[in-house]
């Protein structure tokens, strides 16, 4: 039984999917552009009742 006296499940043993286990592309997950989303027109609300 030499099939057995040495572990061939060696692929198993260690995880390669190391890209699957951690999901790199956060940056596609969540939408960064919040700036563009809402106008924060401060400087402009401020002046009118400066005036």
């Amino acid at each position: 039984p030499v099939e057995q006296e040495q572990p061939k499940p060696v692929e198993e043993e260690k995880p390669k999917p190391i890209e699957e286990e951690k999901p790199k592309p956060v940056e596609q997950e969540q939408p960064k552009p919040v700036e563009e989303e809402k106008p924060k027109p401060v400087q402009e609300e401020k002046r009118e009742p400066m005036e």
